[in-house]
């Protein structure tokens, strides 16, 4: 709510408030109304659990028409990338990919808690499905962000499924031997891109926008405080350019105090996710629970490490997950509350031998 109210003031003195409202009506407000319908509305785990399916499922529907799209040559970005089967914002392939392995970590975690057989398979389906349409987007921030979530998974799953240290060494191993050479060397061009014109064009841009985020706040205490107005970077940025920094997006157009809750918003998340997997890490009756936070965590850095390369503060990708976690959070609290014993007045003692 803060966030929101710190975007509302921003709109009002930015470069072009008119544009400001139409990002914020057509993006942002949509997104913030179906956040918090999912906290009120979302009042068990069943319900929660019903939810992230039908995420997951819809991701997986995404992923399986972009890798058949792209089997066949037709709608490739760049002329060699996966690209989105619905256009819109999954009509870029860096978008793609983050949508992609945020989604990845809950259908493992769907995958290792239900118990049927059947289901399990289908969504380790789905996760395999969304892993390989992340690598044949070839972005390059999709991939970095892929291996962080294989890490994540690797360490806080080593210990409840030991056998899931070799499926993820086995699964890089297949990466590593199946991808073509085309896919590393684009992989590659993050630390050196002097062998490829476009992507050294585009690491110039993107250290060009890092500098020009910081010129843009200078010493004026308003662009320090209020930032330019959402959706207005483009103004003053280089070529016209929107930031390619979901966390620079927030301080260039809504000011260092919200990039300050945004941060904190996200990162408290994670916490909150670390801390319920902590207590319920022994707890065998509820290890429905642990899985569910320890996939929303890792869902939540998926976010925090995509984001550092995408400008997309105001749209699903965060508050979608964040929903979830929150529902999490909440229905625990609740639970907890129902578990401790109620206080047992004392029996036997006339009223003025009672205790005070």
């Amino acid at each position: 709510l803060g966030l929101t109210g710190l975007m509302l003031v921003s709109m009002a003195v930015g470069l072009d408030p008119a544009s400001s409202f139409d990002s914020f009506t057509n993006d942002f407000l949509k997104v913030l109304l179906i956040f918090v319908l999912m906290v009120n509305v979302v009042n068990t785990f069943k319900r929660l659990r019903r939810l992230i399916e039908v995420t997951v499922v819809c991701g997986m529907l995404l992923a399986f028409g972009s890798l058949v799209q792209f089997a066949r040559g037709q709608n490739l970005g760049d002329g060699f990338r996966a690209t989105g089967i619905v256009g819109g914002m999954f009509g870029n392939p860096n978008d793609l990919a983050l949508s992609l392995n945020i989604l990845l970590p809950l259908a493992i975690g769907l995958a290792l808690s239900r118990p049927a057989i059947a289901v399990k398979l289908f969504y380790w389906s789905c996760a395999g499905l969304l892993g390989l349409a992340t690598l044949v987007s070839y972005s390059r921030a999709g991939f970095l962000t892929l291996a962080v979530v294989g890490l994540f998974l690797m360490v806080r799953l080593r210990r409840r499924y030991p056998a899931f240290l070799a499926l993820g060494v086995t699964a890089a191993l297949v990466v590593v031997l199946v991808a073509p050479g085309s896919f590393w060397a684009r992989v590659f061009t993050v630390f050196d891109s002097s062998g490829d014109a476009q992507a050294a064009q585009s690491s110039e841009l993107r250290w060009s926008l890092l500098w020009r985020a910081l010129e843009v706040a200078g010493f004026n205490p308003q662009r320090w405080l209020l930032g330019v107005g959402i959706s207005n970077f483009h103004i003053v940025s280089v070529r016209e350019l929107a930031q390619h920094n979901a966390y620079l997006q927030i301080f260039n157009e809504v000011g260092l105090p919200a990039f300050i809750l945004y941060a904190m918003f996200i990162f408290g998340l994670i916490r909150a996710m670390g801390r319920i997997a902590r207590a319920y890490e022994r707890d065998r009756a509820h290890r429905h629970v642990w899985m569910l936070a320890v996939s929303l965590q890792i869902s939540l850095v998926a976010y925090a490490v995509g984001s550092f390369f995408a400008p997309v503060a105001y749209l699903w990708y965060l508050y979608y997950v964040a929903g979830f976690a929150v529902c999490l959070k909440i229905l625990v609290l609740a639970s907890n509350r129902r578990r401790q014993p109620a206080p047992q007045k004392e029996q036997g003692r006339v009223w003025y031998l009672r205790r005070a």
